[in-house]
């Protein structure tokens, strides 16, 4: 009897007759069998015979050489219809001259069955078989659907259950991942274990399944023209395979796959049904699963953000300090649960007032974060610092180690001396605070920049006094950059509406700055923090103090 190796390589189908005592296998072109594969090595086995036998054994490749899903590290024997793996080409052991007419045969016995899922699905109640399968499966699959679990202990229990439901060798349970162009494994058996390796599988069927939502069967995988060569269908000798889409009746999720290394087992249109409907009853779980954890991720973030803002505003003084001759009113909301804005008062041991108003670049849990260091160094610095430029300095080197270049931090502070009005300050590229006496506005512009932006910046003090009965407005940017469209609640209104109410007392002042943004942005909501403090020397009308807000 003689025999031959056959299969498919690439697009085309070729034999080659074992008439040699010794015949190399690999893809280099010495070899009497030549497989042009990626998966072959160039020297990958050998076929030798023995008498009327014939063995065939592993050189040492890469990817291995395997008869009937064996390994053939040592010589194995083969004879007709025995599948044999070169890498992840697969070739079968025929009596030669029969193998053209042989694989037709089975190309026409085996060609692919693609059903589209709407129609499986449509007529699910046709089949009285099938219909009285699936009632048994739902009973079965009950506690499975109701009980609320996390993702992926869903996704074990289904592959589990699908598992029980059609019989075969190798069960795969793939998801779409955002970020990944490829559907990943999350669940998977083998011969009856879990398996944690990712499992290989045709790509043809999967883009067929996932692009077209269709169920695929194939009645004979390895010898199939449609997924043979160079699309392998697995690195295993399977005879029959079965790939659904997870369709949650809106979306492809994924898929589920099947196969049988059996040669005895052979899928059938309503085992494909079956495994279609199970499919679909996964997806809807899965989705379920999904926006379950999705909305326990929400309540955790939720609670957690709750926190935070709890965190942040008991950092925050809890009222403006009582100095004889001055009133402070202070204000900070969030356009988030947390945010980056600050400001602080600190009474030093000389007396001084320590004055802190401060903007991280960003928003949210980040410059939340950013906020809080800022803050709690600076409290640890107040009275060791002999001025506001050694402050200053020492603050920008903190933030400059502890975050990325792209966070920073401008801020103004200032050291008032109560008793004398004077006002030693740095503004390290923050809004410039605008004083106003008896209608006439000033500002006190950027002397260095924003903190962080270098590791080392020597700033330097400057200062001005407070006249009796002027004015001191602190802000951050949230205020002058209050939008509407494509216009700005800039500088030159905040000042209009600090002149407007200059003898207000300083709560009703801050109510009216807050009042006429408002009605700029027409109720739209805010983009960014809001920080406004205001100081005022005693010496004019209506000077009051008001509790921060």
């Amino acid at each position: 009897m003689s025999l031959q190796l056959s299969g498919v390589v690439g697009d085309k189908h070729q034999s080659w007759p074992l008439d040699s005592p010794t015949l190399g296998i690999g893809r280099s072109s010495r070899n009497a069998i030549q497989l042009a594969h990626g998966t072959v090595s160039k020297d990958h086995a050998e076929v030798t015979s023995r008498g009327n036998r014939w063995f065939i054994r592993d050189l040492g490749s890469r990817n291995g050489t395997r008869v009937n899903g064996v390994e053939a590290r040592e010589p194995l024997p083969i004879a007709p219809g025995d599948r044999v793996e070169i890498g992840h080409v697969t070739l079968r052991v025929d009596e030669e001259g029969g193998s053209r007419l042989q694989f037709s045969e089975v190309a026409a016995r085996v060609s692919t069955l693609r059903l589209p899922v709407s129609q499986v699905l449509e007529r699910r109640g046709r089949s009285p078989q099938v219909s009285g399968q699936i009632v048994h499966l739902l009973a079965e699959a009950g506690q499975l659907l109701v009980l609320p679990r996390p993702l992926r202990e869903t996704c074990d229990e289904l592959i589990r259950f699908v598992e029980r439901a059609v019989a075969g060798s190798r069960h795969i349970l793939l998801l779409s991942q955002e970020g990944s162009a490829e559907p990943v494994q999350v669940a998977a058996r083998s011969r009856g274990t879990a398996a944690s390796q990712p499992l290989a599988l045709s790509r043809s069927i999967m883009r067929t399944v996932l692009d077209e939502c269709a169920s695929v069967l194939t009645g004979n995988a390895a010898f199939d023209p449609r997924f043979a060569g160079q699309h392998s269908i697995v690195a295993q000798a399977i005879h029959s395979a079965m790939a659904v889409p997870l369709f949650d009746n809106q979306r492809v999720l994924g898929l589920v796959y099947v196969d049988s290394q059996d040669p005895g087992v052979t899928f059938s249109e309503e085992q494909l049904e079956i495994l279609t409907l199970l499919g679909n009853m996964a997806a809807v779980k899965i989705t379920n699963a999904r926006l379950l954890e999705a909305e326990q991720a929400r309540a955790r973030m939720a609670q957690e953000l709750a926190t935070a803002a709890q965190i942040q505003r008991g950092m925050l003084p809890p009222e403006p300090p009582a100095v004889p001759g001055y009133g402070f009113d202070a204000y900070l909301q969030t356009c988030y649960e947390v945010g980056g804005d600050l400001y602080d008062f600190h009474r030093r041991s000389d007396g001084r007032i320590v004055l802190v108003v401060g903007d991280v670049t960003g928003k949210g849990m980040g410059a939340a974060l950013l906020m809080s260091l800022f803050l709690a160094s600076a409290r640890v610095l107040y009275d060791t610092c002999l001025d506001p430029g050694e402050l200053a300095t020492r603050l920008g080197g903190i933030v400059h180690r502890s975050t990325d270049p792209g966070r920073l931090v401008t801020g103004f502070v200032g050291w008032l001396d109560p008793g004398t009005g004077r006002l030693d300050y740095v503004n390290a590229g923050h809004p410039a605070p605008c004083l106003v006496l008896e209608g006439r506005p000033r500002e006190l512009e950027s002397t260095g920049v924003p903190f962080g932006t270098l590791a080392e910046f020597p700033y330097a003090s400057s200062s001005t006094t407070l006249q009796p009965g002027e004015l001191l407005a602190l802000f951050s940017d949230g205020l002058t950059e209050a939008q509407r469209g494509e216009e700005f609640f800039d500088p030159e209104r905040l000042r209009r509406a600090l002149l407007e109410g200059e003898r207000q007392p300083l709560e009703g002042l801050r109510r009216r700055v807050l009042e006429q943004v408002e009605e700029f942005t027409l109720g739209a909501p805010r983009t960014d923090d809001i920080t406004l403090v205001l100081i005022r020397r005693a010496g004019g009308r209506a000077t009051g103090t008001a509790p921060a807000a």
